[in-house]
C-alpha cells in the first residue's frame, strides 16, 4: 500500500496585520512630528557701513516689581505716567514695541494692568520678557 502524499502548501504570510502596523506607524509619526514653517533664529552678521546712523529706540521697557509697582528707566511710575510715556514715544515712533518685565512673584493682575495702560495709550505691540531655561 502506497501512502499518498498531499502536496505541501506554500507558506503565504498574512499581509493585512502588516498593513495595519505600517498604517499605525505612519499616523503616529504624522501626529507627533512638529512642522516648522519659520526658522526660530538665524545667525546673521550685519554688514558695516560708514554712513550708518543711530535710530531712535523702537522699544520701551516697563518693569513690574513683585509688589505690583511699575518702573520705567529705574523710576517709579503710575499707570497715568505709563500712558503719557507711551503716547510720547508713539508720537516719535509709531512702530513702538513695549516690553513688560514682570517679577515671577507678582500677581497676574499686575501684568494685565500694565498691559491695559499700554493699550489705553494706543500701543498694541507688547511683549512679555522671560529668562531662558537652563536645561
Amino acid at each position: 500500500m502506497a501512502i499518498k502524499r498531499r502536496p505541501r502548501k506554500r507558506f503565504q504570510p498574512d499581509i493585512v496585520p502588516l498593513i495595519d502596523v505600517i498604517f499605525f506607524l505612519l499616523v503616529f509619526f504624522i501626529v507627533f512630528t512638529t512642522f516648522r514653517t519659520t526658522p526660530t533664529g538665524l545667525n546673521i552678521e550685519l554688514p558695516r557701513a560708514a554712513t550708518a546712523q543711530n535710530q531712535a529706540p523702537t522699544e520701551l521697557t516697563i518693569n513690574v516689581a513683585a509688589d505690583g509697582t511699575f518702573y520705567v528707566s529705574g523710576e517709579r511710575v503710575t499707570g497715568q505716567r505709563i500712558q503719557s510715556l507711551v503716547k510720547q514715544r508713539l508720537e516719535r515712533n509709531s512702530d513702538l514695541f513695549v516690553i513688560i518685565n514682570a517679577d515671577k512673584q507678582t500677581r497676574y493682575d499686575n501684568v494685565i494692568t500694565a498691559m491695559d495702560h499700554v493699550r489705553t495709550a494706543g500701543a498694541y505691540r507688547i511683549g512679555l520678557a522671560v529668562q531662558p531655561r537652563d536645561d
